[in-house]
């Protein structure tokens, strides 16, 4: 068209006004078809789709979000815009380059798992009744959560063994949810429910079909609402069958209990005079205005309060040490009457609810068969067997009834006249809860103190005798002890006879003075040795004058004896050996002590018949050290005393002071061996500091 500006880069086609108009694009290639370079790739789907590529992932990959551009042609994105075959070989491109392996292994996403399939389905059903009931449902029919729902439904109306034997199914079925029908609930369930008490119930049919509802729905909807006219009376008599006979046995066994006891209280006369006996003894103990004819149980309970001067004993063990001592005979009323302590802990206002309750729950039943809602079968629904059942254990039932009433009727009149009896009021409600407590009490307290008073009385009587044998061993210790060690009584040993506990009791007494004569000693030879202790301020004596004295001492004891001045070696050599006699004779002594009191260390373990104790083994060790000590000290001043006389022999310049002559004793057969033993001995006694007449010391003014 002349005018029409020509488009750069279009050919010009000679005869022709315009270009020609591009080809039209042939079908696509069916699937498997080997046209322009396709391949089918197993792995793939190949079917070609509007906007999407033909090779798509095996798995479902995650998505990439993108704000898409709404007119493409004008933009950066127009060149990638390929047409169908163009973008084929792209993607086959990616292909074979493992391009699109990777992306689908990168990018794969997570897939989805549907937990509990069918829960999807239950949410999906209607739920009429309450979430609290429903729970209820699912913990009481846990155990047929296995059966279908129809099943559950016809074994709870067929009454089904497994149901009624079932405990925590049938309390559940007789509650209150169960047996009321909230207002609301009964409007939303009133389109799938069915009239059993109309015409011709069965061929009807519901509005709406149950199948819509819940499981727990289902069950409520065919059991406890469609049976709500006598859903109540139904569980109930259910129920008799199932208990009436284990309730029997438990309370007609407590009522013939108390009936029991109330007469072992009755028929117990041990127990009426050991009141009798509390009673006199308890007037003889008060005033004339607290005189009694009688007491209340109550009182009882204050005897073990009245204590003794010593409080060690109470008035009610002085009663049980009486009985038992005095009237053995009314000592085995705690047999008698022993049945108080287990129906203490019985509740006699209780029974009797609980055999009214069983009497009266079973005449309910059974009106209820004979004129009451399960009286007509025809309102039942058409599969329900409880009249059928429940007939079957009527019979029983109401002569267990019947018998429940007698026992009833005993127990009320022998518990009354019992506590009438003792002085209780029947009547007041207190009373009769605390009648058995009472007298079970006064039971158990009369055991404990005969347990108390047993054990004193035993513990007297081994003190006694041990008493008796240590008298008898004092009396004759020596014969016991040669007995005990000789073995000729096998029944007579030393921790028996208490012979040995009076020999440790000589030992130990005889201890003191032993050590009072090694300090006598002790005191003796320093005086011999003129090593006595002089105040400060006096005048320090002549020994000149001590030795005078000490000899005219001696003279009259003619124990020590005071060397002569004229023979002065051999009066000191004597006095010398004095010392050292008198030595030996100490180490003798203590050496008797320290057997004497090792003996009584391992003396004491065997009488005892107990381990040394750790204290006592360390004592007896610290006093065999120190006397191990002392001997040493002892010998120690033997040698210095003897070393002092030979050095003052061999230094001493000036004459001996003037000695007396000792006369010779007439030689003893005793000490003939000692004479012997101990060689003469010369003591030379130091100068006095004043010195003598011959020999004046001399003292420098400077």
């Amino acid at each position: 068209m002349p005018g029409t500006p020509r488009t750069p880069g279009t050919p010009v086609t000679p005869g022709l006004m315009g270009p020609p108009p591009p080809p039209t694009p042939g079908p696509p290639p069916m699937p498997g078809a080997m046209k322009g370079g396709y391949l089918q790739q197993a792995h793939y789907s190949t079917v070609p789709t509007l906007s999407m590529p033909f090779i798509r992932p095996k798995k479902k990959l995650k998505a990439l979000h993108w704000e898409k551009v709404d007119a493409p042609q004008v933009t950066v994105w127009a060149a990638h815009t390929p047409t169908h075959a163009s973008k084929e070989e792209k993607y086959m491109e990616l292909s074979r380059k493992g391009v699109l392996d990777e992306v689908e292994k990168l990018f794969m996403a997570k897939e989805i798992k549907q937990i509990g399939g069918t829960s999807a389905k239950k949410e999906e059903k209607k739920q009429l009744i309450s979430n609290d009931l429903r729970k209820t449902f699912h913990i009481s029919l846990a155990k047929f959560s296995q059966i279908s729902t129809e099943e559950v439904i016809r074994m709870i109306i067929h009454c089904d063994r497994d149901v009624i034997a079932n405990e925590t199914v049938m309390n559940f079925l007789q509650k209150d949810d169960m047996c009321v029908i909230p207002d609301n609930t009964a409007k939303l369930m009133a389109p799938y429910s069915k009239d059993w008490t109309g015409i011709n119930a069965l061929k009807t049919s519901t509005e709406q079909d149950p199948n819509e509802l819940t499981r727990e729905d289902q069950i409520y909807l065919h059991t406890a609402f469609e049976l709500r006219h006598y859903w109540k009376s139904r569980i109930r008599a259910l129920l008799l069958t199932r208990t009436f006979e284990p309730e029997y046995d438990e309370i007609s066994g407590h009522l013939r209990e108390i009936v029991k006891v109330s007469e072992s209280l009755r028929d117990s006369v041990a127990l009426m005079n050991i009141l009798g006996l509390i009673l006199d003894i308890g007037n003889y103990m008060n005033d004339s205005n607290k005189q009694a004819t009688g007491f209340k149980l109550s009182s009882l309970s204050r005897l073990g309060m009245v204590k003794d001067d010593k409080n060690e004993s109470t008035f009610a063990d002085l009663v049980e040490r009486i009985v038992r001592n005095q009237y053995p005979e009314w000592e085995h009323f705690t047999d008698d009457i022993g049945g108080v302590v287990s129906a203490q802990k019985l509740n006699v206002e209780q029974l009797k609810l609980d055999s009214k309750r069983y009497i009266d729950n079973i005449k309910n039943v059974q009106a209820a068969l004979d004129s009451g809602n399960l009286s007509d079968p025809k309102k039942f629904h058409p599969q329900d067997r409880v009249s059928q059942v429940v007939q079957r254990s009527m019979k029983d039932a109401r002569r267990k009834a019947e018998q429940m009433q007698l026992y009833l009727d005993e127990m009320t009149r022998s518990y009354d006249d019992i506590m009438t009896f003792y002085g209780e009021d029947s009547t007041d409600d207190n009373a009769r809860r605390d009648f058995f407590a009472k007298l079970a009490s006064f039971v158990m307290e009369w055991k404990k103190s005969k347990e108390k008073n047993v054990a004193m009385e035993e513990t007297r009587r081994r003190n006694e005798a041990s008493l008796a044998r240590k008298r008898a061993a004092n009396t004759n210790p020596l014969n016991n002890a040669m007995a005990a060690s000789s073995g000729t009584d096998g029944t007579m040993s030393p921790s028996s006879t208490g012979a040995m506990d009076s020999l440790l009791e000589k030992l130990r007494a005889a201890a003191p003075l032993a050590r009072d004569q090694r300090d006598r000693r002790r005191r003796a030879r320093l005086k011999d040795r003129h090593q006595v202790r002089v105040a400060s301020g006096q005048t320090m004596p002549d020994m000149a004058d001590l030795t005078k004295a000490d000899a005219q001492d001696d003279d009259g004891d003619k124990d020590l004896l005071a060397p002569p001045s004229t023979t002065s070696g051999e009066a000191n050599l004597e006095r010398v050996g004095d010392l050292a006699a008198i030595s030996e004779g100490e180490d003798i002594a203590d050496r008797a002590a320290s057997m004497l009191q090792g003996l009584r260390a391992d003396a004491e373990p065997d009488l005892s018949s107990r381990p040394t104790s750790k204290d006592g083994s360390l004592r007896v060790r610290r006093r065999r050290e120190s006397a191990d000590e002392e001997r040493k000290a002892r010998r120690n001043r033997r040698r210095t005393a003897t070393s002092n006389v030979s050095e003052d022999r061999e230094t001493t310049a000036s004459p001996a002071p003037e000695q007396e002559a000792i006369p010779e004793e007439p030689p003893d057969a005793n000490d003939s061996k000692d004479n012997l033993l101990v060689p003469p001995r010369t003591i030379v006694v130091p100068p006095s500091p004043e010195g003598t007449a011959n020999r004046p010391v001399q003292i420098d003014d400077d």
